[in-house]
């Protein structure tokens, strides 16, 4: 079967053409300035070009049966924020859109877990009503990005929504592996912050497991729902805790309070008024990483069969690797 995938270049595109080659024809929509050396199996099939480009979306969907969107500009900052809904809301138009003409059987839509906003105490699910304004503009173009999905669905597409949470795992060490490169910092010392007191806590989903169950929210998830990819929540405290215990590498670390963070977030972002300057974080990011973003991915066990390896066990793979000769593959 052909199949076009999105974002293939990106760190779980990669995980996903690599499962999904094995057995299918993929073809794979990647811009002329994308690393394509990890796609060489031979069932690859690289189409050049940009989500932004309705003709070069239309050649490489041409024959597919389904496709899998990842790609989006999902950076934590952008000079121009008008560049998060031209990828996050029109290239999203621009698939969905050529599915209609191509007649393709189904799309999945690969979109994040800050969609939902944060847990408030309990884990959050996909039925939780989001009460929070969005605090990025990333998020705020993956807000809007939901109401074109609603839009299309009322139009007959067949489309399927995930919501990975924070990933991890061995494959391209970039902004969108930010937890894996945060690991590897601290095993070389470079990493000692913990922001504020430690409490504030996150889920963190492993790369294998979110390919996965992309797979199977296609194959076995209903139209128009949604299923959130996630894996073990756990405080920023813990997390460290258990990647020192399993490293065998205890740092001594600092924790950064909320508002001297925010002040530095706010240098580095009137640093980019007058300079090319990327920011090392911007205040709407510490403001997210203060909360708590606790989530269940029960629904997706339930209905798509969706398999989480343990942290600890992600972890320890994760670890294995990063002191490893194969990340340099």
């Amino acid at each position: 079967m052909k199949i076009m995938v999105t974002g293939a270049t990106g760190f779980i595109g990669n995980k996903l053409v690599e499962i999904l080659s094995d057995n299918n024809i993929v073809h794979a929509l990647c811009r002329n300035s994308s690393d394509t050396s990890r796609l060489k199996h031979p069932n690859i099939k690289i189409f050049k070009g940009d989500i932004l480009n309705k003709a070069s979306v239309e050649e490489a969907m041409q024959g597919c049966k389904t496709v899998y969107h990842l790609a989006a500009y999902a950076r934590n900052w952008a000079k121009n924020s008008d560049v998060f809904f031209e990828y996050n809301v029109n290239g999203l138009r621009n698939i969905l859109d050529s599915a209609l003409k191509s007649e393709v059987e189904r799309v999945l839509f690969t979109s994040s877990s800050v969609v939902m906003g944060n847990s408030n105490g309990y884990p959050a699910d996909e039925t939780k009503l989001r009460s929070l304004l969005p605090l990025t503009t990333y998020e705020a173009s993956k807000l809007k990005a939901e109401s074109v999905i609603d839009e299309y669905l009322k139009q007959g597409l067949e489309i399927v929504t995930v919501y990975p949470t924070r990933l991890f795992g061995p494959g391209i060490l970039a902004e969108s592996n930010s937890v894996t490169m945060m690991i590897d910092l601290y095993l070389k010392g470079k990493w000692r912050l913990i922001l504020g007191n430690g409490e504030a806590s996150g889920n963190y989903a492993f790369i294998d497991d979110v390919a996965n169950g992309m797979i199977n929210a296609m194959t076995l998830g209903k139209t128009g729902e949604r299923y959130i990819l996630g894996g073990d929540n756990l405080s920023y405290n813990q997390f460290f805790s258990m990647v020192a215990d399993k490293a065998g590498i205890k740092h001594k670390m600092f924790h950064a309070p909320k508002n001297l963070a925010l002040g530095f977030s706010k240098l580095e972002e009137a640093r980019t008024k007058i300079s090319n300057h990327y920011p090392l974080i911007s205040p709407g990011w510490v403001k997210t990483f203060c909360l708590d973003w606790n989530f269940s991915s029960n629904k997706a066990i339930n209905q798509i069969d969706y398999k989480i390896t343990p942290f600890e066990k992600a972890l320890e793979m994760t670890l294995s690797w990063l002191t490893s000769d194969q990340r340099r593959n």
